[in-house]
């Protein structure tokens, strides 16, 4: 029976391999391109820090951020770029794991094999995480080989550690996804709310960083809580809490399918 959701996740990773091939190659080309960037947008700004004014200088001050391999691509790749654009590859998968084969007239003849309903949200939830650790494991190849060429010192442990963190926060908005997906009919609506999410949360955590009066707020936002693994601040706080919402969260899922009646 184990076996069961094991092989329905390996269909489905199987069949997303074109899709999880251009994400890597996309987001690592992205990446590359920041670290062969760095050299000259550093000198660029050291030069502008020298000039301006100590006024510009302490307004600016978080630039001096962007001095250092690490503060560089925090800001411009791992903080900017991936959290925002990566979980919209596995929230699509989670919203169409139920409701949208519910559309497609298909999960009614799925389930009428020796299939228990937990498995199906089970392979869900495993292809989605999988689907991530093969994006994030491109990302982080194409994006290492550009290190030596650009002769900048990013450790590549500290890639990883952040793409890990980042692996984790992109799998909760897939859960939330496969939650709502279990509960509407409405694959529109699963892809809606967790959407939804993920952009209050970006806003207020910018919001916070340029207002006094927001940084209250910025609690709220997963953001903020990320840390800054790529300097070796590692959130092991932050990533614990995520990993046991995803697995609060597929329990919640499994009990409400569980419940659920299927349209034909």
């Amino acid at each position: 029976m184990t076996g069961q959701w094991v092989r329905l996740a390996q269909t489905q990773l199987r069949s997303r391999i074109r899709s999880i091939i251009i994400w890597g190659i996309a987001l690592g080309a992205l990446g590359a391109l920041y670290v062969a960037l760095f050299p000259s947008m550093s000198s660029f700004l050291q030069q502008y820090l020298e000039q301006a004014s100590e006024q510009m200088q302490q307004f600016m001050g978080s630039v001096r951020d962007s001095m250092t391999i690490e503060g560089w691509m925090e800001i411009e790749f791992l903080t900017s770029i991936i959290p925002i654009a990566l979980p919209f590859l596995v929230i699509p998968m989670g919203a169409r794991a139920v409701s949208g084969s519910e559309e497609r007239k298909t999960l009614d003849m799925l389930l009428s094999t020796p299939l228990p309903r937990r498995h199906l949200v089970i392979s869900s939830l495993a292809s989605m995480a999988g689907s991530l650790a093969c994006v994030l494991a491109v990302t982080w190849v194409i994006t290492y080989i550009a290190v030596p060429l650009a002769g900048v010192g990013l450790g590549p442990g500290r890639l990883a550690a952040a793409l890990v963190v980042l692996w984790v926060f992109c799998l909760l908005f897939g859960s939330i996804a496969l939650l709502v997906s279990t509960w509407v009919r409405r694959s529109f609506l699963a892809i809606v709310v967790p959407t939804v999410i993920l952009v209050v949360m970006y806003v207020i955590g910018n919001l916070a960083q340029v207002s006094k009066k927001a940084e209250p707020i910025r609690v709220f936002s997963l953001f903020y809580h990320l840390g800054h693994p790529v300097k070796g601040d590692f959130p092991w706080t932050a990533l614990l809490l995520m990993l046991a919402a995803v697995c609060v969260i597929t329990a919640a899922a499994v009990a409400l399918f569980q419940r659920r009646d299927i349209y034909t």
